[in-house]
């Protein structure tokens, strides 16, 4: 289906006519005519056309993306998926299949860093080249304006990051991603970031750091955020057992059962292993 037929099926299906979307920076034949394949529109026209049928761009472009996730986020699924099953020989084969592509340009690289940076997590005694985290860490820092993109590859790779990388960029993400929080799943992503940020500081101990990014992830949630505040919540609450301010642990028991009920029993599971390091 070409991109003029995809918007043709996408107009008919909301019940809008040609003459509903023109305008004045759109005529019904420029449109007819990409429509039907004779021309394309230029870059701007198009986006007015999207909008004429009060879609955002990136509805439009799922929908030309047969309704499914791009690939490399797919390929985050599954190694979130092998990760959390603890499938160390199960990322490896998805590394082994990776490898088969010689076509090795920055993005594939990122990728490649991305896998292997799974597996890491699982086993500290796997190795990680030190040209691959500079490499990672000098294109992040290269990044005016974190997207969803950036905000996943720094999540996924962490662990395989120096103390003072993980700070470093923590703060970059801080100071570039300011410019698409208004797109919510982007907040959603930065907000997860976050999250993961916070907690890596904790198990390496470095706690003086924790609150800089917990005034950040706080600055971002409002009454919406239920998922957030409840994880904020548990990280309070495990600060102050780490700080010595308190030793109970049902506060963080009881956010654990909430992030349950909140309908994610992965993330609670993650939690709770989370906790019982947090509490040895």
């Amino acid at each position: 289906m070409s991109l003029g037929e995809l918007y043709r099926e996408l107009r008919m299906a909301r019940g809008l006519k040609l003459k509903d979307v023109a305008g004045q920076k759109l005529s019904v034949s420029q449109l007819s005519k990409f429509e039907n394949g004779q021309s394309m529109l230029t870059a701007d026209k198009l986006l007015v056309a999207i909008s004429a049928i009060h879609m955002s761009f990136s509805e439009f472009g799922h929908a030309l993306n047969h309704y499914q996730e791009s690939s490399y986020f797919r390929l985050g699924n599954q190694l979130a998926n092998l990760q959390v099953a603890g499938d160390i020989e199960g990322l490896k084969e998805v590394l082994k299949n990776f490898e088969a592509d010689e076509n090795f340009d920055t993005y594939n690289r990122l990728t490649r860093i991305d896998i292997v940076s799974a597996i890491y997590a699982l086993d500290p005694s796997y190795e990680i080249k030190e040209d691959d985290k500079q490499f990672l860490t000098q294109y992040l820092y290269s990044i005016e304006q974190w997207t969803e993109y950036e905000l996943y590859l720094f999540g996924n790779t962490m662990s395989i990051l120096s103390d003072a990388d993980l700070i470093f960029l923590g703060r970059a993400l801080a100071e570039r991603n300011e410019f698409y929080l208004s797109l919510p799943q982007h907040k959603k992503a930065a907000q997860l970031t976050f999250i993961n940020i916070i907690l890596a500081l904790i198990e390496r101990n470095q706690l003086y750091y924790t609150t800089y990014f917990m005034t950040r992830l706080e600055s971002m949630i409002n009454y919406q955020d239920m998922f957030t505040v409840v994880f904020l919540t548990f990280l309070k609450d495990t600060l102050a057992y780490l700080k010595g301010e308190t030793d109970d642990v049902q506060p963080m028991r009881e956010c654990i059962e909430m992030v349950k009920k909140l309908g994610n029993p992965t993330m609670a599971k993650l939690l709770e292993e989370h906790l019982e390091q947090f509490i040895k």
